[in-house]
């Protein structure tokens, strides 16, 4: 779809509404109806919730037909760091399995995702953190640190 017009991408919008009623299915159906259409990040590939576009410039056609239409489903109330930060990554570096795995449960807010923060001498610096338990299973950490592999991205429900 590398020659659309901001009419088709309205109309690509208000079929999505008028066939799939915000107002009575939930987020995840909705957003995961968008995200089939290529109206969830137009900018990424086919089947990958866009329509591979050059630009993200047209989304903000599909974003304001959407708040026309009275839809509260926005990214920034759903997953703003999955979308915003972890689909990038996700679809530059990750392996096709799991782009189809990761990025519609991301945007449909399934699965979301979180940023952790190391603040160096503060006693959360990732960097400084063992990879590996200590201390035993029942009685948690033997030195007062964190312990466990520590990701700078995760998913609810585990890192990937």
């Amino acid at each position: 779809m590398a020659d659309v017009t901001e009419a088709e991408i309205q109309n690509l919008t208000r079929e999505l509404v008028q066939e799939i009623p915000p107002d009575r299915v939930d987020q995840v159906e909705f957003r995961g109806a968008q995200f089939d259409r290529g109206l969830a990040l137009v900018q990424f590939p086919e089947g990958l919730g866009g329509l591979g576009l050059s630009s993200r410039r047209l989304q903000t056609v599909v974003d304001a037909e959407l708040r026309a239409a009275g839809v509260t489903y926005h990214d920034l109330n759903v997953n703003p760091i999955g979308i915003g930060m972890g689909a990038p990554v996700v679809l530059t570096y990750a392996s096709e399995e799991l782009k189809h795995r990761l990025l519609r449960p991301m945007f449909t807010g399934e699965e979301i995702w979180c940023q952790l923060f190391s603040e160096p001498g503060s006693g959360s610096d990732v960097a400084a953190c063992p990879a590996g338990p200590c201390g035993t299973a029942t009685s948690g950490s033997s030195t007062g640190r964190r312990c466990g592999p520590l990701w700078p991205m995760c998913r609810a429900g585990g890192c990937w």
